[in-house]
């Protein structure tokens, strides 16, 4: 089984990577804004892959997308979702935690759900609600574990690729 918390480190790491790389400084953003931001971008990088599916479209269901596009916007969405499991603490949970939450939602439900996750650890993070906002984290972890398996990967593909991605581009594994 994949270990959830190897990711949380690795993706720690490849944040301090760029932090370190870039000239731009958090500071100047604002701790406010640099929270918002990473939600806001997981909304947005949730968005796009729901776009590439097109299962929002009544007559337009892609089919045979391109396993590899897909597996790339999924990993993209990961990224934040790992980010606001470090910035908040909640990096302390494993896939034992959210792996019975399975069940045979639509990939529609699935979307939606996640959406809904996201604002609700936002809302309850921002209360400083540490316990409730790590168990919306975990649904939403949960839900997003279900998307993987609606697009046709398993956690151990997603996670060997996600390693694979950011080693190569950092150089920190």
């Amino acid at each position: 089984m994949v270990n959830l918390q190897q990711l949380f480190k690795i993706h720690e790491a490849m944040e301090s990577y760029i932090k370190n790389a870039s000239d731009i400084k958090e500071d100047a953003l604002g701790s406010e804004n640099i929270f918002d931001l990473r939600f806001l971008a997981l909304q947005v990088k949730v968005g796009e892959l729901a776009n590439l599916t097109k299962c929002y479209k009544y007559a337009k269901m892609k089919e045979n997308l391109s396993k590899d596009k897909l597996m790339m916007r999924y990993i993209d969405a990961l990224k934040f979702l790992l980010s606001i499991g470090n910035l908040n603490d909640f990096n302390i949970i494993g896939f034992d935690n959210i792996e019975a939450a399975k069940d045979s939602s639509s990939i529609i439900k699935v979307f939606s759900n996640i959406f809904e996750y996201i604002n609700e650890v936002r809302e309850l993070s921002m209360q400083n609600n540490y316990f409730d906002a790590l168990n919306a984290y975990m649904k939403l972890f949960a839900e997003f574990v279900k998307l993987a398996d609606h697009l046709g990967f398993t956690m151990e593909e997603v996670c060997e690729r996600y390693r694979d991605t950011v080693c190569n581009i950092t150089q920190v594994c």
